[in-house]
């Protein structure tokens, strides 16, 4: 699997090479299905975990909040409206900052052994290969 930096150099290849008024709504799919991937593959005890996706534009949101969500509708609502607002040259940035998120990432939970953030970049990697 590529690094982020090769990804983003791949995404923005492609985003340079369809026309401009298709940028925007490629680059929210592509934020949308990151945003869903990573929110519903996190697994969930009480939801605070799932809570906990920020979704921000131009710089990371290192917040971490007291919301649970453990359907993580919520969550990927409030997403989805940030990477709504966003212009095409933005970047988006998706974290989540509890404490205890590198450990899920690195498997710690059985709901999640291979983690959320790996294989959702994974399926970012495989859309953006099948994309002409």
């Amino acid at each position: 699997m590529a690094d982020a930096f090769n990804f983003a150099l791949d995404l923005r290849k492609f985003v340079d090479s369809i026309p401009e008024e298709m940028v925007k709504p490629v680059v929210q799919k592509f934020a949308m299905h990151a945003l869903d991937g990573v929110v519903m593959k996190s697994p969930v005890d009480t939801g605070r975990f799932r809570g906990n996706w920020n979704v921000s534009v131009g710089r990371i949101d290192y917040s971490v909040s007291a919301e649970m969500d453990k359907s993580g509708g919520a969550t990927i609502a409030k997403g989805g409206a940030v990477i709504e607002a966003a212009k095409p040259d933005q970047a988006i940035f998706i974290s989540n900052n509890v404490p205890y998120s590198i450990a899920l990432e690195n498997g710690h939970s059985k709901q999640a052994p291979v983690g959320m953030v790996a294989v959702t970049f994974a399926e970012l990697e495989s859309m953006l290969v099948r994309l002409p």
